[in-house]
């Protein structure tokens, strides 16, 4: 198609022509860069589905491509991984041109959206002090309570303290969160739904003009301001757990909360955790909740280790088997049209080089996490003891809240921290990967490669 053809198609009514011309201008990038930045100059819906395509044909856009790193000494091992090497690079180089002919203020937008769009070109983007730098959002998890009604045996917080943030403390934590520029709060735990000023804590957000999201189990009762200010809730990360499936009044009460959840128009994606064990879990249960009340998405992740190590999956054979379940539940989700997206990063050589390329293409986050993101800040945590640490799995370094604290003195502690653990490989065999060296792979959790997990054991394989 000629580009006055496909630009009609963009921007006409219909959505079949338009997902078509997408892909053409996607697959065919390099002859039709300009129709796609275009729609960056705008944002907007286009600039999203545009975005979408673009992350399946160049994963490196959302995951990175490091060409700072020296390749791999055997790269042939991954042969079809080769390509998103070029792909990444003409990219950057249409990128650039386009960037070249915009005003300043134009750059910035465009920056801004690719910066939100592209996770994988901010390393490139940050680097260059030609362009504008983009705008950082900033978030922070707070551990609100540890409490939980709930006692999965896998979960890594069940080790939590008890207690919970009084008032007068989170007054503090949310004043400091509004001189930090923090534009999300993410309530964490335990189980956040059972903190007893919940109500008054989302109505503190709202006034704040803050956003906010978090993970529960959604089996308790529903907080009034859920629902009466479910606004202010970005988006709910609700856990499908065993012990649900086991309880018929907690199961009656999670569907009757999932239900008001939906009518009010909050945004939900299921969460499911595989781990190893002899009990058969309720995959298709999980898909048959997910198709019965609308739900496209559906979030899996091995579970992260407790310092007891209970939980652990290091050793590279017990994550591989661990792998016939992660296929079955990829299958399902293709039968039911049920999006499956891992939470936690995976080895990548687990899987056979097709399924892995086709995770690297359709999923985000299934190789490199976001806790690198912002310079070692994108998921910064604030314990119920307050206490910040890198991330809600990473506790390691940790640093005492303050009131005079800035957001500054925590990068400078965070950052190196999570640049360290990342450059650590998991196994052996990954101090010769080409994945690894080109940070397709960060291997998996970075709680993985804190040698306080697991009794101090380092990873092996």
């Amino acid at each position: 198609m000629t580009k006055d053809e496909l630009q009609a198609l963009l921007t006409g009514p219909d959505l079949i022509f338009r997902h078509a011309a997408i892909d053409d201008i996607v697959i065919s990038f390099p002859a039709h860069a300009d129709l796609f930045f275009a729609a960056f100059h705008e944002d907007g819906e286009l600039a999203k589905q545009l975005a979408d395509a673009a992350q399946q044909w160049m994963p490196a856009l959302r995951e990175g491509y490091d060409d700072l790193l020296p390749p791999s000494a055997s790269p042939e091992r991954y042969t079809t991984f080769q390509s998103l090497a070029a792909s990444h690079a003409v990219f950057l180089r249409e990128m650039h041109k386009d960037l070249a002919l915009l005003d300043r203020a134009a750059a910035q937008r465009a920056i801004d959206t690719l910066w939100y769009h592209f996770p994988g070109l901010r390393g490139d983007l940050q680097r260059d002090a030609a362009y504008p730098q983009p705008v950082e959002h900033r978030q922070l998890m707070v551990f609100v309570t540890g409490q939980c009604n709930l006692h999965c045996p896998y979960c890594f917080s069940k080790e939590l303290q008890r207690s919970s943030i009084s008032q007068t403390d989170m007054l503090r934590i949310l004043a400091w969160a509004e001189r930090c520029h923090v534009q999300s709060l993410l309530p964490c735990g335990g189980e956040p739904l059972l903190y007893e000023h919940m109500d008054w804590l989302m109505r503190e957000v709202a006034a704040r003009g803050l956003k906010m999201y978090f993970a529960t189990n959604l089996s308790v009762p529903l907080p009034e301001a859920m629902l009466s200010s479910s606004h202010v809730l970005g988006q709910l990360h609700v856990h499908l757990t065993d012990e649900l499936f086991r309880s018929p009044s907690l199961l009656s009460t999670f569907l009757r909360n999932l239900r008001q959840c939906r009518d009010h128009g909050i945004d939900i994606i299921l969460r499911g955790n595989v781990y190893g064990g002899e009990a058969q879990q309720p995959y298709d249960e999980w898909f048959r909740i997910a198709k019965d009340y609308g739900l496209e998405a559906l979030n899996v992740a091995l579970t992260i280790p407790s310092h007891t190590g209970s939980n652990r999956f290091v050793s590279f054979e017990a994550m591989q088997a661990l792998t016939p379940q992660l296929r079955y539940i990829w299958e399902q989700g293709r039968e039911h049209d049920i999006r499956v997206s891992i939470a936690k990063p995976l080895p990548l050589c687990l899987f056979p080089e097709e399924m892995a390329l086709d995770l690297l293409r359709h999923d985000y986050n299934a190789t490199y996490c976001n806790v690198g993101e912002d310079s070692g800040m994108h998921n910064l945590s604030l314990s119920t003891d307050l206490r910040f640490s890198p991330c809600l799995g990473v506790d390691e370094p940790s640093v005492p809240f303050a009131d005079d604290l800035s957001w500054e003195a925590l990068r400078s502690v965070f950052s190196p921290a999570v640049r360290a653990l990342q450059s650590q490989p998991l196994f052996e065999r990954c101090q010769s990967c080409f994945l690894y060296h080109r940070r397709l792979c960060q291997g998996a959790c970075l709680s993985y490669k804190q040698t306080s997990r697991n009794g101090g054991v380092p990873c092996a394989g």
